[in-house]
């Protein structure tokens, strides 16, 4: 009975003293205060500190940020970021700091902060208004070019 009761308290120990990896990613932008949505699910506002369970490619999306009114005023970002694992995270290395080694170690990965554009200047309305504004033009354009050609050289 006593032995079991040791065991029992010599395990108690050493899952007590089990350390783990805590890994936060940073995510910084331009001006700060812009929405972040990760692999298509947002997580906060920038600066940001979130936590991550594995490596690898991530989505990150960052803005737009919007005024009172609800009008943009910096635009959007969008880039694929893979994050790749300390040596201490590889396999079969990561069993040893994962549940054996008695300290929690933090891994930490900074993204380089994302630069917002600022929309100002930026032709306003929907998506299918600046489309039809854009074939307007285009096609203003094309009757232009096509009647400053004159005719005898139309005819050759």
């Amino acid at each position: 009975m006593r032995a079991r009761l040791a065991a029992v308290l010599v395990v108690a120990a050493v899952m007590s003293a089990v350390g783990c990896v805590e890994r936060k990613m940073l995510i910084r932008s331009e001006p700060a205060g812009a929405p972040v949505w990760l692999d298509e699910a947002y997580v906060g506002v920038t600066p940001l500190e979130h936590p991550f369970a594995h490596y690898g490619a991530r989505r990150v999306r960052v803005g737009p940020i919007r005024d009172e009114n609800d009008k943009i005023r910096y635009m959007e970002q969008e880039r694929v970021v893979d994050i790749e694992p300390p040596w201490y995270e590889k396999f079969p290395i990561d069993f040893f700091f994962e549940v054996i080694y008695p300290k929690q170690l933090v891994d930490e990965h900074e993204l380089p902060a994302f630069v917002l554009a600022s929309a100002e200047g930026r032709p306003e309305g929907t998506p299918e208004e600046r489309l039809r504004r854009l074939r307007d033009e285009a096609q203003k354009f094309r009757d232009r070019a096509l009647h400053s050609i004159p005719e005898e050289s139309a005819e050759q």
